[in-house]
């Protein structure tokens, strides 16, 4: 879960500044450390998230923004995580 947990938190690290925390819906991609992302975000009942595939379409991923925590699955398997953990790598998630 640990390895799985990092590549989620990756594609947030990633995703956020462009798309994820944005006022409407969204699709984007994004390549990091050579593999390539594709995303779509949406507000969902008050939550963000965010759906997705790495990996060339293999690997699925699904994140749900909460106030303070992100769960989801990464390749499915599921992922949680503390938003502080992320605003520790420099993210600034006003959520």
């Amino acid at each position: 879960m640990i390895k799985s947990t990092l590549f989620a938190m990756t594609v947030l690290v990633a995703v956020a500044p462009s798309a994820a925390f944005a006022a409407k819906d969204d699709n984007g991609q994004f390549n990091h450390k050579g593999v390539d992302y594709n995303y779509t975000t949406e507000d969902q009942g008050g939550e963000k998230v965010v759906r997705g595939t790495a990996y060339a379409g293999k690997v699925p991923f699904e994140l749900h923004i909460h106030k303070k925590t992100v769960t989801g699955t990464f390749n499915n398997k599921p992922v949680e995580f503390q938003l502080a953990d992320v605003k520790k790598m420099g993210l600034d998630l006003d959520n």
